[in-house]
């Protein structure tokens, strides 16, 4: 599989993703800030969590009317969108997001996406027809059985633990259901360079750059992203 122009497999370096969700809270500038930090450390792709208000998910998970007054505050309008992802480009860092509405499908293809990181939510519902690829799709707890699509051509599977943070006795990666890269929110570098070490081709790892937001806890430093990359 190729994502852009690196290939992504075995003999290949391991493609590193920062994963900066939605701890920008709703101001580009800050999205350009995880995006700078990101590039900085020898991150290969910048990645975000997009979300457009009043529109149903295509994934929804009990505890979503919790998370709305988050996801409402840290929304971004495509023209913003389009000022990240340029600022990406200047930086030579990729940018994607992933998304869980129709609509963030067409702000996807506008901007361009040289992969779709499908959420572990998202897995079974996520419209895989309507986008041409490449997919990297977590895999949480479901059974293989449901994701015999995962290791076809253009599609990987990301490990990972639907707990935030994860803990470390269960962080560590797993080489099953076609599984070729860790997706981790422990808060650590150690299940990433694990899993590194054992021949996972991609590292998807949350980035903070202070203690505010959501998924401060289950994120790790640029400092400590940069021991990884």
């Amino acid at each position: 599989m190729k994502i852009g122009e690196r290939n992504i497999g075995p003999g290949e370096p391991a493609y590193i993703i920062a994963e900066a969700g939605t701890a920008h809270a709703g101001d580009f500038r800050i999205a350009m800030q995880f995006v700078e930090a990101a590039k900085n450390v020898g991150a290969d792709a910048i990645k975000f969590q997009m979300f457009t208000p009043r529109e149903e998910l295509f994934c929804p998970i009990d505890g979503d009317e919790n998370r709305w007054a988050w996801w409402n505050q840290s929304m971004l309008h495509l023209r913003e969108w389009k000022n990240v992802k340029q600022f990406a480009e200047n930086q030579d860092i990729d940018f994607f997001a992933s998304v869980f509405q129709k609509t963030g499908i067409e702000w996807g293809k506008e901007l361009e996406f040289p992969v779709w990181k499908v959420a572990s939510r998202a897995a079974l519902t996520f419209p895989y027809e309507e986008v041409a690829g490449p997919f990297l799709v977590s895999l949480g707890a479901h059974d293989p059985t449901e994701l015999d699509f995962i290791g076809t051509k253009n599609v990987r599977g990301m490990y990972c633990i639907m707990k935030y943070p994860t803990p470390l006795n269960q962080s560590r990666w797993h080489w099953q259901f076609n599984c070729t890269g860790l997706s981790d929110h422990s808060g650590t570098i150690f299940p990433a360079l694990d899993a590194m070490a054992r021949g996972a081709s991609v590292i998807e790892v949350h980035i903070k750059l202070n203690d505010t937001g959501p998924d401060a806890e289950s994120s790790i430093t640029p400092y400590n992203l940069r021991q990884i990359c």
